[in-house]
C-alpha cells in the first residue's frame, strides 16, 4: 500500500507474535508494529498499529495506541 511494505508476521526476542510493515520513499525509516497476527485486519488503519518514525514529521518518534507492547515499546 503506497509507501509501505506488505504487512508480515514475525516474533520478538521473547517469541511473542507481531505484525510489521516497513516504510519506503517518503516513509523511509518508519515502521508500523502491532502485537499478534493481524493478517485478518486492515493493518494500515491507524487504530490497528503503532507508528515508529525517524524523529521527524507528524509522528515524530512514534504513536502510542497500545497496539504494540513488546520490546522497545
Amino acid at each position: 500500500m503506497g509507501n509501505w511494505s506488505e504487512p508480515m508476521g514475525g516474533a520478538d526476542a521473547d517469541g511473542n507474535e507481531l505484525t510489521v510493515s516497513f516504510g519506503s520513499g517518503p516513509a523511509e525509516g518508519h515502521t508500523l508494529l502491532g502485537d499478534g497476527d493481524r493478517s485478518m485486519s486492515n493493518f494500515f488503519d491507524s487504530a490497528n498499529h503503532d507508528h515508529y518514525g525517524s524523529g521527524n514529521g507528524p509522528h515524530d518518534n512514534g504513536t502510542s495506541r497500545d497496539q504494540y507492547t513488546g520490546l522497545g515499546h
